[in-house]
């Protein structure tokens, strides 16, 4: 491998865990969607796309383990943003779905991540479709990296 491919890779290496830092940093702040200030934004967003979601579906979809994402759940109910309902169909099996309140808060969390987006995409206005072509695949290969980081891990420690 060549000096300047090394270098450009290393950078490469070094911007993800500088994207990782300020979206952990970034998740991890309270956001204030008028009256109301959520932690849980990611969980309010699937429970919004998927109602009837189950907490351990959820806790699927989010990567955490049913018993953390049950508290969680617990929180956005004691706030009214989530109620959970029996399965008529299935009594042992307890479905997720928002409130009033709740899809209220979904709807100003949407909002506000839909002007980060346009923020977001007007500075990469200056690259060109096939550059943004590139980056995708490349993101995608390091995502597969990262999955596969994941997986043996798992191996590992179980």
């Amino acid at each position: 491998m060549s000096k300047k491919r090394e270098e450009l890779l290393e950078q490469i290496w070094a911007a993800q865990d500088t994207a990782y830092d300020l979206m952990s940093e970034y998740d991890s702040l309270p956001h204030s969607y008028g009256e109301n200030v959520l932690y849980e934004a990611h969980l309010i967003d699937r429970i919004a796309l998927h109602p009837g979601v189950t907490v351990t579906d959820l806790a699927n979809m989010v990567r955490k383990t049913p018993s953390a994402c049950s508290q969680l759940v617990r929180r956005l109910r004691d706030k009214g943003w989530v109620e959970q309902v029996r399965n008529t169909a299935n009594n042992r099996q307890v479905m997720l779905r928002l409130t009033p309140a709740g899809e209220h808060v979904y709807r100003d969390h949407a909002a506000f991540d839909k002007q980060c987006q346009a923020l977001t995409f007007r500075r990469l206005e200056g690259f060109t479709e096939a550059e943004l072509a590139t980056y995708l695949s490349i993101q995608r290969r390091i995502n597969e990296a990262y999955a596969d980081d994941v997986r043996r891990s798992r191996e590992y420690f179980t």
